[in-house]
């Protein structure tokens, strides 16, 4: 496990490299974690799997410019979705609060970036069953555990921070900003394994 955990920080070391955005849900962050699925996907992969996995693994960055190509589309549709559900929950004055709009645009990102993730890695194999929609369908289908997730990641995030620092430690927004990105990014991540685990 601490193995796993060097090789993440590592690679978020080399996204993070002349990059700007430093957040714990920005493009950097998204684009580490996501290789890190595809480094995990092609170590353990079934022998008749393992090269074509290796190879979307070690060109995941290309593949995945390449069909986000091609999907603008389904990045309007999911920031429409995005909209919709934001507004139904909290009314139309949503837009006026910077930092819900904030949190709901690293959330599109995130979204869209698993979804290039999916269609990049069915483009990988072409003569296999295409997993992008199954995927998405059990995705929808267990929603509201991908919530409990979320929820779960940062309540012990916080835990961590009031065990070193005292209750203090998560007294700041900042803070809690900080930990609610990470939670949010990693719980989609987690999510996105286990859906993998249930179609590939």
């Amino acid at each position: 496990m601490q193995q796993h955990h060097s090789r993440l920080r590592e690679l978020m070391g080399q996204e993070a490299t002349d990059s700007d955005d430093l957040s714990p849900a920005g493009e950097p962050a998204i684009r580490a974690q996501l290789r890190f699925v595809a480094e995990a996907l092609a170590a353990n992969a079934a022998p008749g799997q393992a090269s074509e996995l290796e190879d979307f693994s070690a060109h995941l960055a290309q593949r995945m410019d390449e069909a986000a190509e091609s999907m603008d589309d389904v990045f309007e549709q999911l920031e429409d979705a995005t909209a919709f559900e934001a507004e139904s929950q909290f009314g139309a004055t949503i837009s006026d609060d910077e930092a819900m709009v904030g949190m709901l645009e690293r959330r599109l990102r995130v979204d869209f970036a698993i979804q290039a993730f999916l269609e990049a890695l069915d483009r990988a194999r072409p003569d296999r069953a295409p997993i992008r929609a199954a995927t998405l369908i059990w995705w929808k289908d267990n929603a509201r555990h991908l919530a409990h997730t979320i929820f779960t990641i940062d309540r012990a995030a916080k835990q961590a921070e009031i065990d070193r620092g005292g209750s203090d430690a998560v007294a700041s927004p900042a803070v809690v900003n900080q930990i609610g990105q990470a939670a949010m990014l990693q719980g989609h991540i987690k999510f996105l394994i286990e859906a993998l685990a249930q179609n590939i």
